[in-house]
């Protein structure tokens, strides 16, 4: 009888070994994972949704903060973007399943249709605050198949010796659109109002379908073809569960999106205006500051040739992300505290690059999209993260947020380097 079990290596996550040589170089083109596959098209699509779901964000963290004056109410907001996270499992389930291309274009789609309701409520002036909750929860049903596709996409389409490239790309792309999303949409919130920045913020939904329309059609077929939903999710945890490393990968997938990533998914908002007295201009631009750390983080550790033990890279990336959080706490000057955002979001970036290139290195290709659905459940951290961190701004001050984020994020960093001792172990 053939044991089932997963193929386990502790090398899972490691360089190819033909890569072994070029530890340490670069190649200064970001770009050269373009030349793989398709992901050509998938990257612009994600691109394109990410510039519109930043603008968003920051566009409805300063209308929710102006209409209530509540901080609770502006992590709310940015809490329920990720609602459906509970959903991530299915989700995961569902692309091991079917056309993978199919499903990210009903994703589009479906993005497209809740813009465009919720610019026709601004239009019409009919908009109410119940309505933006309305709509953003609807759309956080499918913003976790999104994020899981666009994984599990990338995985298809780029070997593992470049996924690291891939991922530094996305991450970039990632803060690249927190730079101009945050600007772009607190400048046109200030200057021409709510409706002409949810006008821009559709027209790139609208974008955004027409590439995915261009992904190349991939039936999937594995062994879980015929597995009932809740089978496939234990066969989720099974591969979680044997393997050495995936366990702590999926903690600190959790972490991070508790303790640090709430500061620039809606929190700034209240950091800006209560600690800095920042307009919506201001707002933005401290947001732009912190994604433009982690972009060039994202991008120091996407250029390089390859990347042995992510792990290690992950967890002192994780310390000192979560160590300047406790001097951000401190409310520095207001040009200091600039300085350390950029440093923040510098640690954040590489931190974040090296997690996922982790996950997916290690995730076998058939289990990979219930590895990830599994994985999914870790973003939930980011609605936690956002409601406490929201609560604690709202009782005691932005500062003290700030800094019991951070002390959370350091201790619990230190406390799995000893629980999960092979996330370190060199190569």
């Amino acid at each position: 009888m053939s044991d089932s079990r997963p193929n386990i290596s502790r090398h899972d996550y490691s360089t190819p070994s033909n890569d072994v040589a070029n530890v340490g170089k670069s190649n200064l083109n970001p770009f050269k994972v373009l030349r793989y596959g398709d992901y050509k098209f998938v990257w612009p699509t994600e691109a394109l949704s990410l510039w519109a779901m930043e603008m968003e964000i920051i566009v409805l963290a300063i209308f929710v903060l102006r209409d209530t004056n509540s901080p609770l109410l502006v992590g709310l907001i940015g809490a329920v973007k990720f609602a459906g996270t509970l959903l991530g499992p299915l989700y995961g389930l569902m692309v091991d399943r079917f056309n993978r291309k199919l499903l990210q274009v009903g994703v589009r789609v479906f993005g497209v249709a809740l813009a465009i309701t919720l610019t026709t409520l601004i239009i019409t002036d009919k908009l109410e605050l119940w309505h933006a909750y309305a709509i953003v929860t609807a759309g956080s049903m499918v913003r976790m198949l999104d994020l899981i596709l666009i994984q599990t996409l990338t995985a298809d389409a780029v070997p593992a010796h470049a996924l690291h490239g891939a991922i530094g790309l996305s991450r970039s792309t990632l803060d690249g659109a927190r730079v101009v999303g945050s600007i772009v949409g607190g400048t046109l919130l200030e200057l021409l109002g709510l409706d002409w920045a949810y006008i821009t913020i559709t027209v790139l939904y609208l974008m955004a379908t027409i590439t995915a329309i261009k992904i190349d059609s991939r039936p999937v077929k594995t062994d879980s073809e015929t597995a009932s939903i809740w089978r496939g999710f234990k066969e989720g945890l099974h591969y979680i569960k044997e393997n050495p490393l995936l366990p702590g990968l999926i903690f600190f997938s959790f972490l991070i999106e508790f303790t640090a990533f709430p500061l620039v998914n809606g929190l700034m908002a209240v950091i800006g205006s209560d600690l800095y007295n920042q307009n919506g201009t201001g707002i933005g631009l401290l947001a732009a500051i912190a994604s433009a750390g982690a972009l060039s983080g994202a991008a120091l550790l996407g250029i390089k040739q390859s990347v042995i033990n992510p792990g290690r890279i992950m967890i002192l990336g994780s310390i000192t992300w979560h160590a300047l959080m406790l001097l951000l706490a401190l409310t520095p000057p207001l040009w200091f505290f600039t300085v350390l955002l950029l440093f923040w979001g510098f640690s954040g970036g590489i931190t974040f690059v090296a997690m996922v290139v982790a996950l997916l290195r290690t995730a076998p290709a058939k289990a990979r999209g219930r590895v990830m659905g599994i994985r999914s459940l870790g973003i939930y951290g980011l609605s936690l993260g956002l409601l406490f961190g929201g609560w604690i701004s709202q009782e005691a001050g932005p500062a003290t947020m700030i800094g019991v984020l951070g002390g959370i994020g350091l201790s619990a960093t230190l406390i799995a380097v000893i629980k999960w001792p092979a996330l370190f172990r060199s190569e």
